[in-house]
């Protein structure tokens, strides 16, 4: 992320202007769109970033490509980022904003490192666990990571639950390495 307080600020900006429309949902799923269609079509974003290109020729092709399909909340808000020199930032900006929501919904992310692609049933347990402890809805985003060679580790937010073998067995040889020999 190129600078998070200024995509913080920014995304809760966007948030409050959202919640004074009733369309803090409706914006979420247009942003998420409109980054997904600017990632495939890199050529947009590089138009867009241009400091060759003018600012109102930028606008017009926003409004163009975008203006029917996205609220117009959204529609200004990438206007406003246009004039204060910001486009670049769209993508941590929406990126910050999509939190922000999931956070007003309850919802919180976890990433969670196992050694093997979890069997369905145990997935559906550790989510199930993950919730309970939070008391929120846990999205689980899952990576496999052979090193761990077993158990698994869970990062939320700046918290990290580990109980992966590789820790486990990192812990032990720490230990026994300050145990004086005989």
């Amino acid at each position: 992320m190129r600078d998070i307080r200024v995509a913080t600020r920014y995304a809760g900006a966007l948030l409050e202007s959202a919640h004074e429309l009733g369309v803090v949902d409706s914006v979420a799923e247009s942003y998420a769109a409109v980054l997904a269609i600017v990632k495939d079509r890199r050529d947009l974003g590089i138009f867009i970033e241009s400091p060759q290109v003018a600012t109102q020729e930028k606008k017009d092709l926003l409004r163009n490509v975008f203006g029917e399909h996205v609220e117009p909340v959204l529609l200004h808000f990438f206007y406003l980022l246009l004039d204060k020199n910001r486009i670049e930032n769209t993508g941590d900006i929406g990126e910050v904003f999509a939190r922000l929501v999931e956070a007003e919904r309850g919802v919180i992310r976890a990433q969670v490192v196992t050694a093997i692609d979890l069997p369905a049933d145990l997935e559906e347990q550790l989510g199930a666990r993950l919730n309970e402890i939070t008391g929120k809805t846990v999205i689980m985003e899952k990576c496999v990571d052979r090193a761990v060679i077993g158990g698994v580790k869970v990062t939320l937010g700046d918290k990290v639950l580990d109980g992966t073998v590789r820790t486990n067995l990192d812990l032990l040889r720490k230990t026994l390495e300050k145990v004086p020999v005989r």
